[in-house]
């Protein structure tokens, strides 16, 4: 069966609209959403692609496909960004934790690593960055 109550068919409708929108990332995005909706991972994903979906779920990410498109941050919609392997809560008031930004934990902990005195009175401030990605990040490091 086909039509946009089933999960592949759904996916398609979100990533064209997503990419008639301009959106960089459509696939990625249309994927993103559609997990958090159905609480499924990235092989549940995968593997339900046949699978139906309920109208209700099938609203819910319309609603978000459509804020998608109008420009607001996929980590907003989902209330949740990854950074460093660690899951953050984020919203309007938070900033989203960059990929790059992980460039410089990852340059912090391998100079630290190298040069142990060095850091051993080293103080770290992570101050107005909004979800604190960055001292959790260098904490674990």
């Amino acid at each position: 069966m086909v039509g946009p109550g089933w999960v592949r068919e759904a996916l398609g409708e979100a990533t064209a609209a997503l990419q008639a929108a301009g959106v960089d990332s459509p696939r990625l995005d249309a994927e993103v959403l559609l997990r958090a909706v159905l609480g499924w991972d990235r092989a549940r994903l995968y593997a339900g692609l046949t699978d139906p979906i309920a109208e209700t779920a099938l609203a819910e990410y319309r609603a978000l496909i459509a804020r998608r498109a109008a420009g607001e941050p996929v980590a907003y919609l989902t209330g949740e960004r990854e950074f460093m392997g660690q899951p953050f809560v984020v919203g309007p008031g938070v900033l989203v934790p960059r990929p790059e930004t992980e460039c410089l934990v990852e340059w912090l902990g391998a100079r630290v690593r190298a040069e142990p005195r060095w850091a051993a009175g080293l103080v770290a401030v992570d101050v107005g960055t909004g979800s604190g990605a960055i001292a959790c990040a260098l904490a674990v490091e």
